[in-house]
């Protein structure tokens, strides 16, 4: 067992063992294509090879973000100028203009509001991955049904 620090655990698993990061506990590789959805519309965020979403700053501007739906590919471009420590005021799907946020949830990592969208590999199962909207943080995470279905060894999905 590894020391873990002062802090307690959260579950006993983690006394027992370290987390493996989830590719690594899963079938899916590095840059492995994720096909983005609209949890309230069923839209496709995906234009080619970025995932698009509509975003507003800090001094209510409103404009678009286009980031890498490749797995761990952190690439994104902005039509308004956004930086890099800013938490965004709102993240919204660029079809139905519904918001993405996650009333009463915060990122674990800096405390900032979250947004979630759906994602699939193949179109067939789509599953929730929430994220952090602070630009520099990298924090995310989905719910363990949805966790355990990625890393199904005999899932048709991955």
């Amino acid at each position: 067992m590894k020391n873990k620090g002062t802090d307690p655990p959260a579950r006993w698993e983690e006394e027992v063992w370290d987390t493996q990061p989830l590719m690594e506990r899963s079938k899916i590789k590095q840059n492995t294509y994720l096909n983005c959805w609209c949890p309230h519309c069923e839209a496709s965020l995906n234009d080619g090879d970025k995932a698009v979403f509509e975003i507003v700053n800090n001094q209510g501007q409103v404009g678009t973000s286009k980031v890498s739906p490749y797995l761990n590919v952190l690439d994104r471009e902005s039509s308004i100028h956004v930086e890099d420590d800013e938490e965004l005021a709102d993240v919204k799907c660029p079809h139905c203009h519904t918001s993405l946020i996650q009333p009463d949830q915060l990122c674990k990592e800096d405390g900032c509001k979250l947004m979630a969208f759906q994602v699939s590999v193949s179109n067939s199962i789509k599953l929730k991955l929430t994220v952090c909207i602070r630009r520099s943080c990298r924090w995310y995470m989905m719910s363990e049904e949805d966790n355990e279905r990625l890393i199904l060894r005999d899932s048709h999905e991955w």
